[in-house]
């Protein structure tokens, strides 16, 4: 077989060199393999080297997903055979799978018939989609019927090159299992086509390296469980749970021995949630709860995830309920459990749901509504975080409901003196904080103003600003980042100012980082910030910042940054112009609000500090409930 006409082969790995060496012995030398290896086990790499192949160390357990990217990231063009330890394939079967594929444009993948090492009946290689429709039809004894080809088996499976271009690499939040359905799925939405070669063959023994039966159980179904979340939302997930578990208890009833046991098991496993079982796998920290009801994502909620998948990070077991779906799910760890949720009823329905919690962290007065009706089934202390200044409520009615709301409250957080100051509450001081990012060159001629568009954050005053400073002129640009409901108001006046030309309203910006490193010189004119995460962020990348010197900027940006009085236009844009005209003090500038971000608001610091105020919570406050226990073990 000619190696530059041959698709390169990705072996995941994990542990197991003596299935591997069957695995690669069987491919002969003739191929171009890589494996990768989620162990970091030096037998692989001693396999891997015998034969010749590329051998890739990540130093972490990645999943199956995210080593096929990485092997797959070194195709150069050409089609991939994924390809597990534990299955082995011919080359004369390879070729046979490179001709079915090379047969028909459309075909995105093709795989062959599979069975043990010892022959005998066939392994099903061709499976339907997960959906709840599905999950009904197994529930009341009928899955007989479920017999679509939506997908194939990940174990022995040629990717058309062309088809990885189109419909990108795996979704690494699958770590195990489902991560070939969901790209099958994602495949057929773009007009591709999968097949089953019958007439050519491989062996795979299955679960070779899978570890503890357990263990491989709940990575099967929280991986379904991510399947049928973000193909068919919230409530087809409630469909499909419900289904499992009463398909599961009443198999438990009526099958007899191991059967019944295994399927008394399966229930709980739904009844626990399968995402939340498995990320209590090899965890021996607190179990957080994070709720924001809203179904956006701004500072507030940009900050939750920061701090989940830092929590996440350092062991702890970590759920979110609320905030844009898409956008919670893309910037969330794979390992944290996401529930949307943009109402006090369903805030308080995913509390519920997700009883047995250490601590309860609530942002917002609607998020605290939620937790006071989940309370009585959930019974977990109640953090609150105080993100403004001022008291909750904006009507007496609204006043009045938030103090009933706030009983299970046990702590407040305040994220900067400033809001410590505006409540009457006792609070705990932990300013807000942003993960350390790399200094931006700070050459580009770019401000920016990254903030809502609303009264409260007077973006007026920061394009009358602009328009007053004359940078413009010199070949400057300033990017508004941010919706809000002044937004045509603020075109109308860019028109009026004459600055339309020089002035780019750029909408919600996904990647902040993306824009603050292509800038040199942040704009806050918000005269009463709570915090200013956005600033926070500026600093981080080193941007010099001009700010109003009132709310929390005195604190973040301080004497480092360049302050100018509320609303004071004329001040603020002589403060833009002496930093465009000046690199030297620009840069200077920047590094002084960096090193001040790393010391006083670095996202290491902060969850320092949160860890401490939850673990004294937790033991003021113990929950008492049952909680189920998996056993840990090694993961494939």
């Amino acid at each position: 077989m000619d190696p530059s006409a041959a698709p390169l082969v990705v072996v995941v790995a994990f542990h197991a060199p003596d299935l591997l060496e069957r695995c690669l012995s069987a491919l002969g030398d003739t191929l171009d393999v890589v494996v990768v290896d989620n162990s970091s086990d030096p037998a692989v790499a001693a396999v891997a080297g015998d034969h010749g192949c590329t051998y890739v160390d990540l130093g972490r357990n990645l999943g199956f997903a995210g080593g096929v990217n990485i092997g797959c990231a070194r195709r150069n063009g050409r089609d991939v055979l994924l390809l597990n330890p534990d299955a082995t394939i011919t080359p004369a079967a390879v070729r046979g799978l490179q001709a079915a594929l090379a047969a028909d444009s459309r075909l995105a993948a093709v795989a062959p018939a599979q069975a043990g090492p010892g022959g005998g009946t066939p392994d099903r290689v061709a499976w339907p989609f997960p959906t709840p429709a599905g999950a009904w039809l197994v529930a009341v004894g009928l899955g007989r019927l479920r017999r679509g080809h939506d997908f194939l088996i990940g174990s022995v499976l040629l990717l058309r090159s062309t088809a990885l271009d189109d419909v990108g690499p795996f979704d690494d939040h699958f770590f195990l299992y489902a991560e070939e359905s969901d790209w099958q799925r994602r495949a057929g939405d773009e007009g591709w086509r999968v097949a089953l070669c019958p007439s050519v063959t491989a062996t795979h023994v299955g679960a070779g390296t899978g570890g503890d039966p357990v263990v491989r159980e709940t990575h099967f179904q929280a991986s379904h469980e991510r399947y049928v979340r973000k193909h068919h939302g919230t409530a087809g997930w409630w469909s499909y749970r419900t289904a499992a578990v009463l398909g599961a208890a009443a198999r438990a009833v009526v099958l007899p021995g191991d059967r019944g046991r295994l399927a008394a098991a399966r229930m709980w496993l739904f009844l626990t949630g399968p995402l939340r079982a498995e990320a209590a796998l090899d965890h021996g920290g607190l179990r957080i709860v994070h709720v924001v009801v809203t179904d956006a994502f701004a500072g507030v909620e940009r900050y939750v995830c920061q701090v989940a998948n830092g929590l996440t990070a350092r062991g702890h077991r970590v759920e979110v309920v609320g905030g844009a779906p898409a956008r919670m799910t893309a910037e969330l760890d794979r390992s944290v459990v996401h529930h949307p949720a943009s109402s006090l009823v369903g805030g308080a329905l995913a509390l519920a749901g997700s009883r047995g919690a250490d601590i309860v962290h609530a942002h917002m007065t609607a998020a605290e509504g939620a937790a006071y009706l989940a309370h009585p089934v959930d019974r977990a202390p109640v953090v609150a975080t105080r993100h403004f200044a001022a008291e909750r409520g904006s009507s007496p009615l609204n006043r009045t409901l938030a103090r009933v709301a706030v009983r299970p409250v046990v702590a407040e957080i305040a994220i900067s003196e400033f809001v410590a100051r505006s409540v009457a509450a006792p609070t705990t001081l932990i300013p807000n904080a942003v993960a350390d990012r790399p200094q931006a060159a700070l050459e580009a001629p770019q401000v920016v103003m990254l903030q809502r568009l609303d009264d409260e954050k007077a973006p007026d005053v920061g394009l009358r600003a602009w328009a007053r400073s004359g940078l413009a002129e010199r070949g400057w640009h300033l990017v508004v980042a941010g919706t809000g409901i002044l937004r045509p108001e603020l075109e109308r006046l860019a028109g009026e100012l004459g600055c339309s030309g020089s002035v780019t309203f750029a909408g919600l910006v996904a990647d902040t980082d993306g824009l603050l490193a292509a800038s040199s010189i942040l704009l806050a004119p918000a005269p009463r910030e709570p915090f200013g995460l956005s600033v926070a962020e500026a600093m981080s990348h080193g941007l010099a910042v001009v700010a109003a010197g009132g709310g929390a900027h005195t604190e973040t940006v301080g004497d480092a940054g360049l302050l100018f009085p509320p609303g004071d236009t004329t001040v603020a844009a002589r403060a833009l112009e002496r930093l465009a005209d000046d690199p030297e003090r620009r840069h200077s500038v920047g590094r002084a609000l960096r090193s001040r971000q790393q010391e006083r608001y670095s996202l290491a610091l902060h969850l320092d500090r949160l860890e401490a105020l939850y673990a004294s919570v937790a033991a003021d406050h113990p929950v008492r409930h049952a909680r189920g226990q998996t056993p840990s073990t090694t993961r494939s």
